[in-house]
């Protein structure tokens, strides 16, 4: 058992997913029109990806919050919104707390963990399956996929159910997720080449920088964390545009530089950033619509989704950063630092 496993068992839970009713029964939750969500880390990257459909297919209003922000820092609490709180481990100490700060206040109150039977999910009014069953390493690959996935089709479901989108629509969004579930593996394949092509400039360097635009935004933040965890590596990733401003004054040849870039959506710009890239800084891959095919460096990366694009974008990072974690010789079944535990609580104890 390697990640890479992990990665291949992406495309069956997606497909899962997408023929179940993540949402349960929402007999009691009518009205609802926000959604505030809770979640750190991958799950809170996997949220972020799943916002921008929440809102412009599913028409909700979408507010994410850190948890240690939520509890300790005056998060206003909405009492008209579904409050969502992710935790795969299901026992993450502020998403609790924040959650029984949340149900004292009168929300309605969800949980989407991996596992039902954990103290998160024990406490909430809801529970909604992240869908990633149980998986062997720390470091999310199917979490991430299946929470946005999961998220996402939590509030296809809830629209339905709300009379703000049709059963149409939902059957039309369940065939997409379908549809990207069946590109993965391509895409996994296509990213064992170019890292093949690439490893020799990858693995002499130790600082990666990531950009990206609209819903890949949070795809750039994922691939951060995953490099940076995996690998392992210092990461930084910046919204594109804000890239090319301050960012810029520290760019070096020492650094790896990935653009993600989605077809009709700055595609130009990205071109033109990473033109400035290769000839004046030093590596950088373009991951996408933008990609020049005659640039291995580059990975023309071809989407098969409409909505669950993002999805399709991060099996090259999980990939990525597996590869050059596992030529350096790092072993994925511990952390690096897991001495941590005996100076800050991270977890609350309760159920498995």
């Amino acid at each position: 058992m390697t990640l890479m496993n992990c990665i291949e068992r992406i495309p069956e839970k997606l497909r899962e997913i997408a023929e179940r009713d993540t949402a349960g029964s929402f007999a009691e939750d009518g009205g609802i029109r926000e959604i505030v969500i809770v979640a750190s880390g991958s799950s809170y990257n996997a949220a972020f990806t799943a916002k921008m459909f929440l809102e412009n297919v599913c028409g909700f209003r979408v507010t994410l919050v850190y948890p240690n922000i939520f509890v300790h820092y005056g998060a206003e609490i909405r009492k008209e919104a579904l409050h969502l709180f992710i935790s795969q481990g299901g026992k993450t100490k502020l998403v609790y707390e924040g959650l029984l700060l949340a149900k004292k206040a009168g929300c309605v109150t969800y949980a989407m963990t991996a596992d039902r039977e954990c103290v998160i999910a024990d406490a909430a009014d809801h529970f909604v399956d992240m869908g990633c069953g149980e998986e062997e390493y720390l470091y999310r690959t199917i979490g991430f996929s299946a929470t946005a996935a999961s998220v996402m089709m939590f509030g296809a479901d809830l629209a339905v159910r709300q009379g703000m989108i049709g059963e149409e629509k939902l059957a039309e969004i369940k065939e997409d997720l379908h549809r990207a579930a069946g590109n993965l593996e391509r895409i996994r394949q296509e990213a064992l080449v170019w890292y093949e092509d690439n490893k020799f400039s990858l693995l002499r360097r130790s600082t990666m920088m990531i950009s990206a635009a609209g819903d890949l935004w949070p795809i750039a933040q994922e691939s951060d964390i995953k490099a940076m965890e995996m690998v392992p590596m210092m990461t930084k990733s910046y919204e594109l545009e804000e890239f090319i401003h301050g960012p810029q004054n520290a760019f070096h040849d020492g650094m790896l530089f990935i653009l993600y870039s989605k077809q009709g959506e700055d595609e130009e710009k990205v071109k033109k950033i990473a033109a400035f890239l290769k000839q004046e800084i030093g590596f950088c891959a373009v991951v996408g619509a933008a990609a020049d095919r005659e640039d291995k460096k580059d990975l023309a990366l071809t989407v098969k989704s409409r909505y669950f694009a993002p999805l399709e974008y991060i099996t090259f990072m999980q990939v990525a950063a597996y590869k050059m974690a596992d030529a350096r010789g790092r072993d994925l079944s511990r952390g690096v630092n897991s001495v941590i535990g005996q100076y800050i609580q991270k977890t609350v104890e309760g159920k498995k």
